[in-house]
């Protein structure tokens, strides 16, 4: 493990430290390769974090806005990230230490969380962060309204998920402090992460209160120049009605955003208090579980067993269509002048034995598309035997279906005889 960072440090120092261990993070998670939804979505949220960390590294680099406040909430989702990825490696050191087979995600646990509860963790910290950079380009820059609505709703959503979060440390807080002197080292140190969880996620709350305030103050501003307007601004209404409707959009935006803020403030009361639940259940593994847990392990078995049997379903599917299908084709015969065709347009394999033939006969075997199979039709549509041919002109051979069509005989010039057909040599 890492030194711990004094919070005398400069607040780049916090920014380095908690990329460096969300980055760590992100590359131990990726390394399993698993396409499971919580580990994508875990992925995804780190991702997330890094780009903000890296704005907030240019932000604290070159601007003068002071954001020294974010230093408690960077220090810790630093160490959340750095803990969590320890935790994985004593969970796959004690599955044999193989990234390929291991499988127990399910298992892990971070502070009482799972995987999506630890990834939730980190979509408020980068919420957080997000916010103090808006703060920051607000009061330096000039912005859109669109950027102001986009803004004031993700500080209504952040702020709730705070509060959630903080309820839920409380929670945890007076589960743990409640076993007194009985308390393991482990769970000692358990309560010490949570301490500072519910410390970061106070001073995130008083981030998001400070950036409210701030919108409100500026939104009297903005309609007091519209309401009061000088003369220089009554002259420019006169020329150009488009900026006016430029200010009345912000301020309805403000009026706006003041509201997105109560939103976000309860979203993270609501976020603490998942925290406090937490620690509530971490000491009621040793109490007998209720009807009512029990109900539940029964429908959680029912739900594994019909997702086994899903599994096994597609499983059998999948074979089946790996499967390599031959068609076959034995003691075939053809008479004289036939046509046959034993061809696949799917893929599949064919095999052909004892296959006869007459004369002049057609056969395809094998395997072509559908395609060549429709132009060999068509131009077998043109072929005409000979045999037909002779028949439409009344040219029939006596002996021809059995001797073959046979063939005239020239005259002898020496002896002057006269030509002999086969029929009358053989009378």
């Amino acid at each position: 493990m890492a030194e711990p960072i004094s919070l005398a440090s400069g607040l780049i120092t916090f920014v380095v430290f908690a990329l460096k261990t969300s980055t760590s993070l992100y590359e131990a998670v990726d390394s399993f390769k698993t396409s499971q939804r919580a580990i994508r979505e875990l992925r995804s949220e780190l991702s997330g974090l890094q780009a903000v960390l890296l704005s907030l590294q240019e932000a604290a680099s070159n601007s003068t806005v002071k954001l020294d406040v974010l230093q408690v909430p960077l220090q810790r989702c630093g160490k959340a990230c750095q803990e969590f990825e320890e935790v994985i490696a004593k969970c796959t050191a004690h599955s044999g230490g193989s990234r390929e087979s291991f499988r127990d995600w399910a298992k892990i646990r971070y502070m009482g969380n799972t995987i999506e509860g630890f990834r939730r963790t980190l979509e408020v910290y980068k919420s957080t962060i997000t916010i103090a950079l808006g703060d920051a380009n607000i009061r330096t820059s000039v912005v859109t309204v669109e950027v102001l609505q986009e803004y004031r709703q993700l500080i209504d959503d952040t702020v709730s998920d705070l509060r959630d979060h903080l309820q839920e440390i409380n929670n945890k807080l007076e589960s743990l402090t409640s076993q007194g002197p009985s308390l393991s080292i482990e769970d000692s140190n358990e309560v010490q992460r949570i301490q500072e969880e519910k410390e970061s996620t106070q001073q995130c709350l008083l981030i998001c209160a400070d950036v409210a305030a701030h919108v409100d103050n500026t939104r009297p501003k903005v309609l007091e120049n519209l309401s009061t307007p000088d003369d220089g601004y009554q002259s420019l209404m006169n020329t150009s009605r488009a900026q006016v409707s430029a200010r009345a959009a912000t301020a309805k935006t403000l009026q706006d955003c003041g509201r997105m803020l109560h939103s976000t403030t309860s979203k993270l009361e609501k976020y603490l208090r998942e925290i406090e639940n937490r620690l509530d259940t971490m000491d009621s593994t040793a109490i007998r579980p209720s009807q009512h847990q029990i109900s539940e392990e029964a429908s959680i078995r029912e739900e594994r067993d019909s997702i086994q049997k899903c599994i096994e379903i597609v499983g059998n599917a999948s074979d089946q269509a790996d499967q390599t299908r031959t068609n076959e084709f034995e003691d075939i015969t053809m008479a004289d002048d036939g046509h046959q065709v034993i061809v696949s347009t799917l893929g599949d394999l064919i095999s052909a034995r004892r296959i006869t033939v007459g004369n002049r006969s057609i056969q395809w075997l094998g395997q072509m598309s559908d395609e060549s199979l429709q132009k060999l039709s068509g131009d077998h549509r043109h072929f005409v035997p000979e045999k037909f041919e002779r028949a439409q002109s009344g040219i029939v051979a006596e002996f021809g279906d059995r001797h073959g069509p046979g063939r005239k005989l020239e005259p002898d010039a020496r002896s002057g005889a006269n030509p002999v057909t086969a029929k009358e040599r053989l009378t």
